[in-house]
């Protein structure tokens, strides 16, 4: 009774943080000044630093700080994502990042009952997940100088595959958090490492299967 609570707990946060960067999104890309402002005056890149700023904040200090500051922060990190999310929808057909949004959601809801019901200990895929995440940053690094099509389709591949393992992983880790954090921090920083997992997954197969504006 007491995982499902938390799991309750969790998802809960997940869901409100998902919303708040949806809504965000689409309301700033009906603003054609707003975007202007993001996109053309090196604002994109001063909330990219501060969006990063926030999410080292909130991993590696909930454990010390108020569980109001953690929701805050998680709330500010979503806000910030969809700042800088809001030409998704300039960019691409609303039916094409529903249904995107839609598929995501199937992959995370298999992946988390693969997480939350195996008897495997994928704390042995952990190190595999993190080498296969370092790859794409490096990848995509060295892609921006290539600029090779076929290259980032690869990377956007492995990237699924790794964010599709670190969904399970993250699940299963779960009852190994609620043991060491208070209920309410543990769902917080589990919301957010999960609602992490799915913007990726979202965001690469957008680009994979995104239709493009006319």
């Amino acid at each position: 009774m007491e995982n499902n609570k938390i799991f309750t707990k969790i998802y809960g946060w997940m869901f409100i943080g998902l919303m708040i960067s949806a809504i965000t999104a689409y309301l700033v890309s009906t603003n054609g000044n707003m975007v202007y402002n993001i996109y053309k005056t090196g604002t994109y890149l001063i909330l990219s630093i501060v969006e990063i700023g926030v999410c080292f904040w909130l991993s590696a200090g909930i454990r010390k700080m108020q569980i109001t500051t953690a929701r805050i922060l998680f709330c500010l990190y979503s806000f910030l994502t969809g700042l800088t999310f809001s030409a998704i929808f300039i960019a691409f057909r609303i039916d094409s990042i529903v249904a995107i949004f839609a598929l995501t959601s199937l992959i995370f809801a298999i992946m988390t009952l693969i997480g939350k019901y195996t008897n495997m200990d994928l704390t042995k895929i952990s190190t595999i997940l993190f080498t296969g995440l370092i790859v794409i940053i490096i990848a995509s690094f060295i892609n921006l100088f290539i600029g090779s099509e076929t290259f980032n389709l690869g990377i956007t591949v492995l990237g699924i595959i790794i964010f599709m393992g670190y969904i399970a992983y993250d699940v299963q880790k779960i009852k190994y958090i609620a043991q060491t954090l208070e209920e309410d921090k543990a769902s917080i920083i589990c919301a957010f490492e999960l609602y992490l997992d799915f913007i990726n997954i979202f965001i690469k197969l957008l680009s994979l299967f995104g239709k493009n504006r006319d």
